[in-house]
């Protein structure tokens, strides 16, 4: 008789985790919304292509996700930083011409060194205080490490990088991909359909004495061999599901330490352009420090920025009372001058990860505690019965993305492999 299995979450690292098992064990995935994918979403009509909500580039294609794009007929668009904007002492200039800029150079030296020294509970921003980092350039930091990480730099941790940045070198070569993200699962989820449970939320998990049992929000109680458990650390660090006996000390102590924060996808769509051609992302000065151009590689007829923001600047949006598509277009007619996206503004649409009840926010990142052992201790299996899953527990610097969502599961299965 196959070990029952049963695999909450359908996410990425659900979905890679249910499919390294099911030749093999008999698999149930519990997800507690309506839908799969996770952080891993996209949103039809707004645009001629599907807009992501969620993940939208592959950093690097050194690893699982290459063969799982090609596996779906897939390709990649490239992105080259050289397309970037900046606003620089009130202008918008390439990030090609300012890199000659002393500042912008000092940018670049700040984000080369992450990981080679080791600075004790220091965050970004103590250290730009610490280095008297000049206010000119900072927020092409606020933009690359801050928002790209999923927070802010006041809450991004130092000492975390030693381990981490290794596995985010490839952020120097981001691709996105020419169909909705979620396709790069379509092979995967068409396996799985029946045994994917959806509006299915769990409650809590017993796996004390006998064989790991998991409780459903409509009180059905389902007994397996191995439960795999691939919540968010936002949703484990409110302890749900319950677990019964409680989790032990390291694993809720690595829980506090891993950061992750509240965030927000704002996308907006214009009548015309009114940003350079060539534009990808664009690094400003604003409150919300970075847009990009979803629409480059796509679409010359459709015009359309998301803004996104996470960490300090997100909970502070979502608590200002004001509405953040309404305060995207001011901060762009703030960076282009005059009312120039006021006059051509469509349409906007707002993804707030944060208020997502089953997610509660972006992805992992380091705080100044964070370290290896954190994760380490995140991804530990107890009692040989409760496995775990998810981007915030991959051991390889690749926390905070899918292809480690997705290697995270595959660990995880192959730990409940070994173990029988």
């Amino acid at each position: 008789m196959k070990n029952r299995v049963i695999v909450v979450g359908a996410g990425a690292a659900g979905l890679a985790a249910a499919d390294g098992l099911r030749e093999s064990c008999e698999c149930l995935i519990l997800e507690a919304s309506d839908r799969v994918g996770g952080r891993v979403k996209h949103l039809d009509g707004f645009a001629p292509w599907p807009i992501e909500l969620g993940a939208e580039e592959v950093h690097g294609l050194d690893n699982c996700l290459r063969s799982l794009v090609e596996e779906a007929g897939m390709d990649f668009f490239t992105h080259e930083s050289r397309d970037d904007v900046v606003r620089l002492d009130g202008r918008m200039v390439s990030l090609a011409v300012a890199s000659s800029d002393p500042d912008i150079q000092r940018a670049f030296d700040f984000i080369g060194g992450l990981g080679t020294t080791k600075k004790e509970n220091w965050t970004a921003d103590q250290s730009l205080v610490f280095s008297n980092f000049p206010r000119r350039t900072r927020h092409y930091l606020d933009s690359r490490l801050g928002v790209e990480h999923g927070t802010s730099l006041d809450r991004l941790g130092l000492n975390g990088f030693v381990n981490y940045e290794k596995g985010w070198e490839a952020r120097e070569n981001n691709y996105t991909l020419n169909a909705p993200y979620l396709s790069v699962f379509s092979k995967m989820i068409s396996r799985l359909q029946s045994c994917i449970r959806l509006n299915s939320p769990a409650t809590e998990i017993q796996w004390g004495e006998g064989n790991p049992r998991v409780r459903l929000k409509s009180g059905e109680i389902l007994e397996a061999d191995h439960v795999i458990i691939t919540a968010s650390v936002a949703v484990l660090r409110e302890n749900e599901p319950v677990f019964s006996p409680a989790l032990p000390d390291e694993k809720a102590h690595a829980l506090a330490s891993i950061g992750m924060d509240a965030g927000m996808k704002i996308l907006l769509r214009f009548r015309e352009r009114f940003w350079p051609e060539e534009m990808y992302f664009l690094h400003t000065d604003g409150f919300l420090p970075q847009f990009w151009n979803p629409g480059k590689w796509r679409s010359p007829s459709a015009h359309v920025l998301t803004a996104f923001v996470g960490g300090t600047r997100a909970e502070f949006l979502a608590n200002l009372g004001c509405d953040p598509v309404a305060f995207a277009v001011r901060e762009l007619d703030e960076a282009f001058g005059g009312r120039i996206a006021s006059r051509v503004f469509e349409n906007g649409h707002v993804a707030d990860w944060g208020k997502e009840p089953f997610v509660r926010g972006l992805y992992s990142y380091p705080t100044p505690t964070t370290t290896h052992d954190h994760r380490k201790a995140l991804a530990a299996p107890l009692a040989n019965k409760i496995f775990f899953a998810g981007e915030a527990t991959d051991l390889h610097g690749h926390s905070g993305t899918v292809h480690g969502a997705i290697e995270s599961g595959r660990r995880a299965a192959q730990e409940i492999l070994l173990s029988a």
